[in-house]
């Protein structure tokens, strides 16, 4: 017996409880949110490079990056999607983002800077990376938490 049904453009998205946990009926296309912890490297994808592990496209609606360390010496960062590997650099999702001013967390929407979007589709298998875009990103820590939903 259904909880209870989410009408969406005409879609119907039925919640039930099958005693040990609670799903969604079919047609329900919830978020996923992917933590990745940043890295310290000068390389393409070396602060950040991860694989869309789902067996079709996503859609990345958000990037958070929380920068609990900054960086030791002056430092931007890009981070992107990518089609090639998880070694290219790409700045489609935040561009120039300042790595050694302060610590705090930061977005594609709000911090995205003159290239950045606030969405972009992902295909299976495909990578976000974050590289270095100036300066060196040594003593850099913090995590990425990547918001998508699949297409």
């Amino acid at each position: 017996m259904p909880l209870f049904e989410i009408i969406n453009d005409g879609v119907s998205d039925v919640l039930y409880d099958n005693g040990d946990a609670l799903r969604f009926g079919t047609g329900y296309r919830h978020n996923n949110i992917a933590r990745v912890a940043l890295a310290a490297l000068d390389t393409g994808g070396g602060v950040l490079a991860w694989q869309n592990p789902e067996s079709v496209s996503i859609i990345i609606d958000r990037i958070e990056l929380d920068v609990t360390t900054i960086a030791t010496g002056a430092a931007t960062i890009d981070v992107g999607t990518t089609a090639t590997d998880a070694t290219t650099s790409s700045n489609n999702l935040l561009t120039g983002l300042d790595v050694h001013s302060a610590t705090g967390v930061f977005d594609n929407i709000t911090d995205k800077g003159a290239s950045g979007k606030s969405k972009q589709k992902l295909a299976a298998g495909k990578w976000v990376t974050a590289s270095k875009a100036s300066g060196a990103c040594a003593g850099l820590a913090g995590y990425a938490y990547i918001h998508y939903h699949i297409v």
